[in-house]
Parts: C-alpha cells; structure tokens; sequence
C-alpha cells in the first residue's frame, strides 16, 4: 500500500479544479520562453492568472517549473520564462494555475504529518529479544548498504542483505565476505556493555556459512578470549536456537574488565556467511533501544512476549509495566523471561520515502491508498490556503481564501472522521502512574 508524490499532487491538483496535463505539438521558441500545443487554443488567453506556471514532465527538461506569463490562443503558445532548453515537440507538460507544483510538493510533505494521527505509519516490529545486551542484535540499523550503525567492521565486507533464505530475523540479516576479518560490538558502540562486568553471559548467533572452520564467534574482557565452535560449513543455517549447533559462548566478563567486546569471526577470504539475531543474554536484564522503530514519541501501543522460545505460536503474550526512557530505551519487567523475541506494536508518523529515506523525490512514496489519500489531500489544500496564500492576499481575494480554508478545513475533518485508520488497541499498564 503506498502512492507517489507525484500521484498524490495529481490528486490534490485535481480536487483543487487546478489540473491540466497535454503533450506539445511543436517545438517553441530557440529562446527557450515558448512551448506550443495546439490544445491550448481551446483556452481563452485570460485563463492565464497572475501565478500560473508550468512543469516540464518528460524530456530533457523534465522537471522544471517556470513562470507562465501569457498564452496566445491562436497559435496554441505559452508564453514563460526561459527554461534549460528548447522544448520540443511531444514533450508532455502540466499547466499550474493556482499553485505552482513545487508549493503543492511542499504542501503534500507537511499534510504527511498534519494527518497524524487519522492516519499513521503502523508500526510491528519483532526484531528485539528481552534481555539481549546487544544494541541491533538484527542487524536491522545501517548507514549505508555496507555500514552497520553499532556494529564495527574490520577488513571484512559487511552487506546488509534482504533475500530469502539468507535472513532469519526481522528484515535483514548481515553478509560478510571478501576478506578474513571480524565485525564486532563493544563498549566503544554500545556504552551499556560495561555493564556486565563482574558476570556470566552468553552469546549466541544464528548463523549460514559455505565454508567449514570459516566462521565462528567469541567474547573477550581483554584479559580472557573465548571462542565457539566452527560453523560446519555446510551452506546451512544453524538451528533455532545456535546452543544446539555449538554455536554459542558462554563466559565470565572479570569485574575489572578493560574491554567487553563481542565478536563474529571470518577466518576465510573466500568463504561467505550470513549472521542475524545476535543476543548476549545474562542474569542481569539491560535496556532495549526502540527509537529507530519509527514510534510516535517513542510510546507503544503494545509490547507481546512469545510464550516460548522462538514460537510460532499465537496469540503472544501482552506485556504490562513495560516503561520507555526520554532517550528511547524500553524496559520489560523482570517477571518476564529473558532471551524471547518481542513484539512492539504502535503508531508512527508518515512521510515521503525513497528507500526508507525522507524524500521531496516526485518518485517518493508514502505508506498510504485510497480512500486515506482523501485525507491527505485535503490537510494539503489546508495547508495551501492558510500557510501559503495567505502572505500574497491582493485586494479582494482576502474572503475567497477564508471561505476556501473553511471549507477545507471542514474537509479534512469530515474524511478523518470517515476514513481514518484505526490504531492497534492500548495496552493498560495496572498500577504503573
């Protein structure tokens, strides 16, 4: 379920009576200031207002916007300041005659936001385990493609990998190849790793590898390294639970401990691996880092348990006096297991995306569809009478605009009130204030 930007702005164009697309039919002007369609001289000259402007949608000079100064309707020419180029002939076009593209592209970002929390971005995320001392244990959190965020690389190449099978826990996993080298985590990543100085810990990591005695994983307090055994090398993941493989280390970090660092080794350049759900689970229960999952404020609706260890049962179990701090970090109740994956359910807020990534691309894309796209077009038309009109009222247009925020305004609650989506259910936290 998602829709373009520019999808959405045909949309808004649309609702606002201001859409006009076509194609050229000849070449304009070699000064660059005219585009013809033969089109165009169904339009009175007059149908040019004071802040019309064009957008090129194809060609070269796909894109721009320019200012349109008059039409002549005889010969089907706009005229318009200079663009890139010459605009030839079949070159498609939009003509913009309330609101230039690029205010209806900024309109459509903000109204992202403004629908919140008629509608949202639902959040389900069961990449965290309960009690797992490592921050992005999923491998979930990168920079870029090759750079994990609390993860260290060293010679060996990291890439973050979403293909089935090669990921088993959230949406991706972490492939290392190229290079012997190591990818670790440490007090220098994680601060909340010192922690656990003066205990017993296990590390475990489910684990895909081609080549035997490649890969394997250690804990090191830097005065004592313990290592597991070798993957088998056997192009195959290691169980559920890696313990049964041998895949596993348990060790005791010294109460003076000068490092804690936690470390998958690849002891082959040419072999290739696959490691995702990484835990470090001690007796002793650490915080959980969720502000990266997109929460609004940081606040789950719900957080579930799985009522055993990677269970494939439902329902899971709701979790109660759950808090979340002012830096993002989620604490479960002792009472409940540790070493169990979670589930945090909740609301986000939307935006335009390209690959994850906030974008004003007419290619970005927001997580919504019909009849929602109602509402959002609706906040944006607001937002363009109120915020964007209002400093260039002339004399009078003062009570068009008003009238035309108002009606937009009882717009936009009428489709929240019709159309909104409905949040996931809240859990009640008994005796937490």
């Amino acid at each position: 379920m998602s829709t373009t930007l520019s999808a959405a702005e045909q949309a808004l164009s649309k609702e606002l009576g201001d859409f006009w697309s076509s194609t050229t039919t000849s070449a304009g002007a070699g000064d660059y200031t005219t585009l013809i369609d033969t089109a165009l001289k169904a339009k009175a000259n007059d149908w040019i207002t004071d802040e019309c402007y064009d957008q090129i949608t194809s060609g070269t000079y796909d894109g721009e916007e320019r200012k349109v100064s008059s039409l002549t309707n005889s010969s089907g020419t706009l005229t318009m300041l200079a663009h890139g180029g010459q605009i030839a002939s079949g070159v498609t076009y939009r003509v913009h005659r309330l609101f230039e593209a690029s205010e209806k592209r900024r309109a459509l970002v903000a109204a992202a936001k403004n629908v919140f929390p008629a509608c949202f971005q639902e959040v389900w995320d069961e990449t965290l385990v309960s009690g797992n001392w490592l921050k992005d244990g999923s491998f979930e959190r990168w920079t870029t493609t090759t750079n994990l965020t609390d993860w260290t690389e060293t010679t060996l190449t990291a890439t973050q990998t979403s293909t089935s099978p090669y990921y088993r826990h959230g949406t991706y996993s972490c492939k290392l190849s190229t290079a012997a080298g190591t990818l670790s985590q440490a007090i220098t990543n994680f601060d909340d790793l010192k922690n656990l100085r003066g205990r017993s810990v296990t590390f475990t990591v489910q684990a895909w590898c081609d080549t035997a005695s490649a890969l394997r994983i250690s804990v090191n307090d830097g005065t004592t390294q313990t290592y597991s055994s070798y993957h088998a090398g056997d192009s195959a993941w290691t169980e559920d639970d890696p313990r049964n493989d041998s895949f596993y280390v348990t060790q005791y970090i010294a109460p003076n401990a000068t490092q804690v660092t936690f470390t998958i080794h690849l002891a082959s350049a040419t072999a290739t691996a696959y490691v995702d759900d990484a835990r470090v689970i001690s007796d002793y229960r650490g915080r959980l880092y969720i502000s990266h999952l997109g929460l609004a404020q940081n606040r789950p609706h719900q957080v579930l348990i799985e009522p055993t260890y990677y269970s494939q049962e439902e329902p899971w179990v709701k979790v109660h006096g759950y808090t979340v701090d002012k830096d993002g970090y989620l604490y479960i109740p002792t009472t409940y297991s540790s070493d169990r994956r979670l589930r945090v359910r909740g609301i986000g807020y939307l935006d335009f995306l390209v690959s994850g990534v906030s974008s004003t691309a007419w290619t970005a894309t927001i997580a919504l569809d019909e009849p929602q796209i109602k509402i959002l077009v609706a906040e944006a038309a607001l937002y363009l009478y109120t915020w964007m009109s209002m400093p260039n009222y002339e004399s009078g247009t003062r009570e068009q605009y008003q009238q035309a925020m108002t009606f937009w305004a009882r717009e936009a609650a009428g489709r929240k009130a019709k159309f909104g989506m409905k949040s996931p259910g809240a859990t009640v936290h008994w005796g937490v204030p």
